[in-house]
């Protein structure tokens, strides 16, 4: 169902400007930016068909499709029917591709030359240079996004949207306040897509986050007045009048189905992220018409009293624990943990406080959290060191831990080359949770990451292993295959 704002009627005393601004801003992109890509990938794609490239990467794209898309290795894996000119189109595109080829002992030297002219063909696209990457997060790229098109239908049909809605907005809020919703809610689209896509490897393009935030922000401006709406529903067409805020909602429910039944390329928590923050930001510069002295203290007044409160709080801390009450020591961190769980300094506070029982399950529990917040934020990284330490000393060591902890965990310091660190994680892994569907994967990269540290004893040992103890797998297949060339 087709829902378009038909209240306001174009201002001649007011004119579009920033409206049209932003839709010749979208056509120049496309037309200067992205006329070429059809060219690029073709002639991407007839070397890399050409340099038979394809039979040195399909399996690589397999491994690669298992460890990071999962619904493409879905569609490919077993499949007879899937044509190679299909296979190839999806290498080509996948911008992430090369870098993990990069890490593989069998990338020669006349694979990596063909790579690199390949890479160098791709690095004249839009896709390559203005897509934005969940995996490759860059504030450019958020902001370049907005402007580039999947296609033609796409380009004109977010045009036709931007300007429907765009010259409303401009017309209720003012120029400025539209520009700042409609970056604002482009990048919230690029937040939302960020967080609940599958695929981080999967590149968003297009205007339609930001677009979905004038829709948004229509209805946060109105709330609950009824506004005239021209709706089409299959043959059925007329104008109805509703409640802004229950077009919002209508809208809101609309993407967050769509995004649970659609197996399909649109970025509908984009479009539901975009959504949100211009209905908030709509709200916030409709309260802001009527300014308040008094309610403004009172939002300053507000914040500081939250940074004095965890600032007291976290003294009392200090102080009960000093004084030995460390039951209470351990509620007034754990609440400051959850207030702010990001702030390393309450962690190691109660990790200090919690090793004085190493055997408790409150312990274990603790350390366990430390470990999770490293693999994403660096500044845990000393400390998960220590609850490491910590933990294999005490009478439970290792066990003490989930093994999909201990897997990603092992899995980061390989990462970072610290593979004394990860060894004896990975030796108790293959002794008690072999069975693991990870382990088998983090022992080909330990065994691949041996290799490139010269340490070939531990790299032949580790894939001989493989090979035997999981010769159906296709760790176990790539195991074998490495052991056999000269």
């Amino acid at each position: 169902m087709l829902l378009i704002p038909a209240e306001n009627a174009i201002s001649k005393k007011k004119p579009p400007y920033l409206t049209v601004t932003l839709i010749l801003l979208n056509i120049f992109a496309y037309i200067f930016l992205q006329g070429q890509d059809n060219d690029v990938f073709e002639d991407a794609f007839e070397y890399y068909v050409e340099a038979e490239l394809l039979e040195q990467e399909k399996e690589v794209f397999e491994e690669y499709a298992l460890d990071n898309r999962v619904d493409v290795y879905n569609s490919i894996r077993g499949n007879s029917m899937l044509p190679d000119e299909y296979l190839v189109q999806m290498i080509i595109l996948d911008k992430h591709f090369s870098n993990y080829i990069q890490d593989l002992s069998s990338y020669s030297l006349e694979w990596r030359q063909k790579r690199d002219k390949l890479n160098n063909i791709l690095e004249e696209t839009s896709l390559y240079s203005y897509a934005y990457y969940p995996s490759e997060p860059s504030v450019f790229t958020a902001f370049t996004h907005m402007f580039m098109h999947g296609g033609i239908d796409h380009l004109l049909g977010n045009m036709l949207f931007l300007f429907l809605f765009g010259f409303n907005l401009e017309l209720l809020m003012g120029r400025g306040k539209t520009l700042t919703l409609y970056i604002l809610s482009g990048l919230s689209a690029v937040l939302f897509f960020s967080f609940t896509t599958k695929d981080p490897y999967t590149p968003l393009v297009g205007a339609s986050g930001a677009i979905a935030g004038l829709m948004g922000g229509f209805g946060g401006w109105y709330g609950l007045k009824n506004i005239r709406y021209f709706y089409w529903f299959f043959v059925i067409f007329d104008y109805i009048k509703l409640p802004a805020a229950l077009v919002f909602l209508f809208w809101l429910a609309k993407e967050f189905i769509m995004s649970t039944m659609q197996d399909d390329n649109v970025a509908y928590m984009a479009h539901f992220g975009g959504l949100v923050a211009g209905f908030l930001c709509a709200i916030v510069f409709k309260l802001m018409q009527k300014p308040s002295e008094e309610t403004s203290l009172e939002t300053v007044e507000t914040e500081t009293g939250s940074d004095n409160q965890h600032k007291l709080k976290y003294e009392q801390a200090n102080e009960a624990f000093q004084q030995l009450d460390f039951e209470r020591a351990r509620i007034l961190l754990t609440e400051l943990i959850e207030q702010d769980p990001l702030n390393i300094h309450y962690y190691t506070k109660l990790f200090t406080l919690e090793k004085i029982t190493p055997n408790s399950r409150k312990f274990e529990e603790f350390c366990n959290l430390i470990l999770l917040r490293s693999l994403n934020d660096n500044r845990f990284a000393k400390l998960a060191d220590v609850a490491l330490g910590e933990i294999t000393s005490n009478g439970n060591g290792l066990k003490a831990l989930p093994a999909d902890t201990l897997v990603n965990y092992a899995g980061a310091l390989i990462k970072k080359g610290q593979l004394h660190q990860a060894r004896p994680i990975i030796n108790f892994l293959v002794k008690h949770y072999d069975f693991n569907e990870g382990v088998p994967k983090l022992l080909f990269r330990f065994g691949l990451a041996c290799e490139q540290n010269n340490d070939h004893i531990t790299y032949k040992k580790i894939f001989n292993y493989l090979s035997q103890k999981h010769p159906e797998t296709f760790v176990g297949e790539e195991a074998k295959k490495a052991l056999s060339k000269p």
